[in-house]
């Protein structure tokens, strides 16, 4: 299971955002060309939202190496980035309501090819978003937007979590559908549907603070 090769790490410090911010580049800028590269001269892609958001990473225990993040942005939906670029629809109660969207979700290629006999994604996609949700949910905020290939909704239906399309698909580094996520009712059907993933969501312990792990004092 994902906790017994994997940790989620919150990135509260300016060195761990940083890490962050590299595997973006690392991502996003050289392999699959989603940004240019010459745009970010310290190799980290960054944008106007970071402030806004709260940063987490995957690091592999076995190799000690960090293979994925994503990050949450904290506002409301007319202020977050998903309503620059799909034509979205939301119930009226979360207008003017912060709420968060879920994003700048990433896997390096090297940590992909390296696992061909076991696809690891989907648990490192499961693990991200456990993190998140915790993290979500202690701040009060219970809804979520995603903007994904249809792909995503796939894996996540095929384990119970239940997510809401709000607008067609756009075209957005590839085609991507908006969803809904309500924190509170879309993980009614995982016990159902998947014994492994209920148990997985059942810990306690989501993720870690990077200042914890390295024993350092955030500013």
């Amino acid at each position: 299971m994902f906790d017994s090769r994997y940790e989620v790490v919150l990135a509260d410090t300016e060195d761990s955002k940083e890490i962050h911010y590299a595997l973006r580049y690392r991502v996003f800028c050289l392999e699959k060309r989603f940004e240019n590269p010459t745009r970010f001269g310290r190799q980290m892609e960054m944008d106007q939202y970071d402030s806004q958001a709260v940063h987490f990473l995957v690091k592999d225990r076995v190799t000690n190496n960090w293979i994925a993040a994503a990050r949450l942005i904290f506002n409301s939906v007319e202020s977050l980035p998903i309503s620059t670029v799909a034509n979205i629809e939301i119930p009226e109660r979360l207008h003017n309501v912060v709420i968060a969207e879920f994003s700048r979700l990433l896997i390096l290629n090297s940590f992909r090819h390296s696992q061909r006999q076991a696809p690891a994604e989907p648990e490192i996609l499961l693990g991200l978003i456990r993190a998140a949700r915790e993290y979500s949910l202690s701040q009060n905020t219970e809804n979520w937007v995603f903007l994904c290939r249809r792909a995503i909704n796939r894996i996540l239906g095929s384990v119970g979590i239940a997510m809401e399309q709000i607008g067609p698909a756009c075209v957005y580094r590839g085609i991507r559908v908006p969803y809904l996520m309500d924190l509170n009712k879309a993980f009614d059907n995982v016990p159902r549907v998947s014994p492994r993933t209920h148990q997985m969501f059942s810990r306690t312990q989501t993720y870690f603070c990077y200042s914890d792990l390295y024993n350092l004092r955030v500013a």
